[in-house]
Order: structure tokens, then C-alpha cells, then sequence
């Protein structure tokens, strides 16, 4: 799995220098990282398709649209703790493949039941939550399983890889999936998605090295409740993971509050057209690219600590500009439309591998499922959490407060980096602040 560290006189090309990229010198970590890439951009195909299926051929309307959403989260809020325990109680690899294939043939019955015209709002609505239950199980071993793949001064290289996959399957696969549901069909597309688990599937097999059999541990209800007691107990106990998780979650909250409100403000207030907005967006979303080509450089510069105090402050204040839109014609709230969004996801890249990096880092690998399954219902309650509050904050008070508010999150995320002295951190953990099992 992981190679060993020699000294120069127990091996003497210990200096010889090293190909430049991690996917030259891990043919492991090729295999893993190329199949997640195929799949993410498969998921955001999905992102569109899955709502598309259920407005275009079922007929569902804004509600039926937002249980859809919400039934993909949900596992990760309600079954992450749980699922985090058996991650280290198992093999991550064939947890992997056995949501890879999960995944596929759920995925793959809704194009299959629309062909033989037994398709049905509770037959999308059952497959979008079970699919959920299998995202939690994949993310939660790809998580674990990196450590396991990769040497620990590589854990940057390896996070960064998997973020720029990510930003391109965003910008790329969501208008891959409109316009695969334009050619083809909602059920159809769908069907991409599911042929992307497939060969992610494939890909896990071609990793040959042997996963080290988890230590044995007691089973049973009472000591699996144990189990999440004490994840619990490990994560929120330990300074540095209190801190990055509470920090990526009032980040995350003022993310997904801003994008609920952006579109209403775009049209309501800016008076923007259908066309303006999409433009607006798609020109804002580019620099989620140069954050994540760059992510690598600036951490090593900067240390991983200042970087999310830099991301941060900058997030704020791309959502601090949103009322300055409007202050001006037409053409000016576009333009600050723009470089409001552009920061923001510029700033997305860099804040996930440095939070990512830094708790693998803090983490032993036998216990990276159950602080990840803690720290994931926090991430993904925030994103659920935001929209509810932006919206409410919007009603009562307007838009711009909203945007405000938005901004006052992102910048109190800072306060807990600084809570935990995280600021001070720069590549690594130092040993007594990481997690001993």
C-alpha cells in the first residue's frame, strides 16, 4: 500500500529524483482517482437529469423538485455517524465497489422502467434516496482509502487532483447533462450517469495492492452505539478537527444561503433576463479552474492555515459586493454579479484541500471513517440549513440583508480557525495535536 521510508544507506536511490506527478510514481492512486473523476462527472450529468426526469416525464412541479434534492441528502445528515463506524470496521475498497454497483443498478432501473413505461414519481423518489445511502458509503471509504493509497507528502498533491476533477465535472458535466437530456431524453441521461459507476467500477479492480485487514473489534448494537458515542467524542474532542469542521460548516452555510437568494435577486431586484443570469453565472463559475490549479501553490506558500483565513475573508467579501450591484445600470450589476460569484468559487478549490488535507493529517487512518461520518452531517446540514435561512432572512428583511448575513458567516468561520490556532498550521499536524487511537 503506502511505501515504506528508507535511509540513503538502506537504499541508495533514495535520491534519485522522483517523477514530478503522483499519477506517475502510484499506479494505485491513478486507478482510484481516474474512476472518481469519471463518476463526478456522471453525478453532475445527474444533477440535471434526475429533476429534468421528474418535471419532464412525471410532471412533478417545484416541491416534487425539492423532496428529489433532498432525499440524495438526507443519508448523509442521518446515516454518516453510523456509516462512518463500519467504514473502519471494513475493507474501503470493496465498500467502494459495492457502491459503485449500487449505484449503477439504481441508477440504471428508472431508464430501464421508463423504456417498459412503468416509471413513477415513488419509484424516482425511492431511487434518489437509496442512491444517497450509497454516497455516503462511497465517500466516506474514497476518504479513508486515500491515506491508505497515498504517502503522507503527497496527501496535497493527491487532494488537489481530486478537487480540480470536481471543478471540472461541475463546469462541464452540468452542461454536458442539459444537453444530453436535449438529445437524448431525461431517462437517458440518467443512464450516463450509471454507466460511469460502472467503469469507476472496473477502474477499482485494476488496483492490485493488498488493503491491510481492519483490526478486530467488538459488534453488536450496544458497541456499534458505543462506536458513534466515542466518534463523536474523537472528532469534537480534538482541537484541530473541532475547529476545521465548524469552520467548513458556517462556510458552507453561507455558501448555500447565497446561491438560494442569487437567482431571486438576479431577477427581482437586478431585473436580469433568463439568458443575463445563466451568462452571469457560467463567467463566475470559470474561476473554480484557476482555484483549483493554483490551490497546491498557494498552501505551500501560504501554509494551509493562512489559506483559509485568506479564503474565507475573501468569500465574505464576494458576498459583501452582491448589494453593490445595485448601484448602478444594467451592465455594472453584471459585472459585479460576476466577480461576486467568481471569487467565491475560486475560493472553493483552495478551502477543500486545505481543510481535506489537514484532517487526514490529524487523523489516523483507522479512524478516518468515524470523523468523517461525524464532520459530514455538520457539512451537509449546513447545506441544507443555508437556503432555509438565507430565504427566510430575505423575506422578512430583503435581499441585501441576506447577502450581509451571508457575508457575516463566511467571515465567523474565520473565528473558529482562530479558536483552534489553525492559522498557525502550515503542511502538517504536529503529534500532539493529532488524534491518537
Amino acid at each position: 500500500m503506502r511505501r515504506s521510508t528508507q535511509s540513503a544507506v538502506e537504499d541508495p536511490k533514495v535520491d534519485a529524483p522522483r517523477p514530478k506527478s503522483v499519477l506517475a510514481r502510484n499506479r494505485a492512486f491513478l486507478f482510484l482517482w481516474s474512476g472518481e473523476s469519471i463518476s463526478l462527472l456522471g453525478s453532475e450529468i445527474s444533477v440535471v437529469a434526475l429533476p429534468s426526469l421528474a418535471v419532464l416525464v412525471l410532471g412533478t412541479g417545484a416541491v416534487g423538485v425539492g423532496a428529489l434534492v433532498a432525499l440524495q441528502w438526507l443519508p448523509f445528515v442521518l446515516l454518516a455517524p453510523i456509516m462512518g463506524v463500519f467504514t473502519d470496521r471494513l475493507r474501503r475498497r470493496p465498500l467502494m465497489q459495492v457502491a459503485n454497483v449500487a449505484r449503477c443498478v439504481i441508477l440504471g432501473s428508472l431508464p430501464l422502467a421508463a423504456v417498459l413505461g412503468h416509471l413513477t414519481l415513488a419509484h424516482l423518489y425511492v431511487a434518489a434516496l437509496l442512491k444517497g445511502v450509497f454516497d455516503v458509503v462511497f465517500q466516506l471509504a474514497y476518504q479513508a482509502y486515500i491515506p491508505q493509497v497515498l504517502d503522507r507528502a503527497d496527501l496535497v498533491e493527491g487532494n488537489v487532483k481530486t478537487q480540480l476533477s470536481k471543478s471540472i465535472a461541475m463546469t462541464v458535466g452540468r452542461s454536458a447533462g442539459g444537453g444530453l437530456v436535449s438529445l437524448i431524453g431525461a431517462a437517458r441521461a440518467v443512464a450516463a450517469d450509471a454507466v460511469s459507476y460502472v467503469i469507476a467500477a472496473v477502474l477499482l479492480l485494476f488496483i492490485r495492492e493488498k488493503e491491510p485487514r481492519p483490526a478486530p473489534v467488538e459488534r453488536g448494537l450496544a458497541a456499534t452505539l458505543r462506536d458513534i458515542r466515542g466518534s463523536i467524542a474523537l472528532t469534537l474532542g480534538n482541537r484541530v478537527l473541532r475547529s476545521l469542521t465548524l469552520t467548513l460548516t458556517f462556510g458552507n452555510m453561507a455558501v448555500s444561503s447565497t446561491l438560494a437568494m442569487i437567482i431571486v435577486y438576479a431577477y427581482q431586484d437586478l431585473h436580469f433576463s433568463a439568458g443575463q443570469l445563466g451568462l452571469a453565472l457560467s463567467l463566475g463559475s470559470v474561476p473554480v479552474l484557476v482555484g483549483a490549479a493554483l490551490s497546491q501553490r498557494i498552501s505551500g506558500r501560504l501554509g494551509m492555515g493562512r489559506t483559509l483565513v485568506l479564503t474565507h475573508a475573501l468569500l465574505g467579501l464576494a458576498f459583501a459586493l452582491l448589494p453593490a450591484a445595485m448601484l448602478g445600470g444594467k451592465q455594472f450589476a453584471f459585472a459585479v454579479v460576476v466577480v461576486s460569484q467568481g471569487i467565491s468559487s475560486f475560493t472553493g478549490p483552495l478551502t477543500n484541500v486545505a481543510i481535506i488535507t489537514l484532517i487526514q493529517k490529524a487523523t489516523p487512518v483507522q479512524a478516518m471513517g468515524r470523523v468523517n461520518g461525524v464532520a459530514l452531517p455538520f457539512v451537509w446540514g449546513a447545506n441544507a440549513l443555508g437556503p432555509v435561512v438565507g430565504s427566510a432572512v430575505a423575506a422578512m428583511t430583503g435581499n441585501v440583508v441576506a447577502f450581509i448575513l451571508a457575508a457575516l458567516l463566511a467571515w465567523a468561520a474565520i473565528g473558529w480557525i482562530f479558536r483552534g490556532a489553525v492559522q498557525q498550521l502550515t503542511d502538517d499536524v504536529p503529534d500532539h495535536l493529532r488524534i491518537s487511537v
